[in-house]
């Protein structure tokens, strides 16, 4: 197979990687351009067509799991979504009861409740869990 074929094997299967970002086509790009490399140097095309095998199986085995493990790292204070919320502080915009209330957390309204007692309108108090789209609060004048 010439050259070129082994190119554009290798651009569209890095056009595949982007849209599924998950280093399997990726793996394969490599080894179309290690085919392609294999070309230049005029083996034929079995030689080609192992040099793409022996280089897909080598980066699928031994390279794609170390380069997922770096990019699926996260520092070890990383919160993401719900968990980033917890801790923060926020403003009763209602009386926040055990039954329910209001609260401004991050410039949005929350339905929220208190884990103890009445905690009255415009009192500051901070996320002390997140349960389902309820902010568990407590007052900041209350012990954490």
């Amino acid at each position: 197979m010439p050259v070129w074929m082994w190119v554009a094997a290798a651009a569209v299967l890095l056009v595949v990687e982007m849209l599924t970002v998950d280093l399997l086509f990726a793996s394969l790009a490599l080894a179309a351009i290690a085919a392609a490399v294999a070309a230049g140097f005029g083996l034929g095309g079995v030689s080609q067509g192992l040099v793409f095998g022996i280089f897909a199986a080598l980066s699928l085995l031994l390279l794609r799991p170390i380069a997922l493990r770096h990019l699926k790292r996260r520092p070890a204070n990383f919160a993401t979504n719900m968990e980033a919320l917890v801790g923060a502080q926020a403003f009763t915009t209602t009386q926040v009861t055990e039954m329910g209330g209001q609260i401004k957390l991050n410039g949005e309204t929350w339905t929220a409740r208190a884990t103890t007692g009445v905690i009255e309108k415009d009192e500051k108090v901070f996320v002390w869990a997140i349960e389902g789209a309820t902010a568990v609060v407590k007052s900041l004048g209350a012990d954490k």
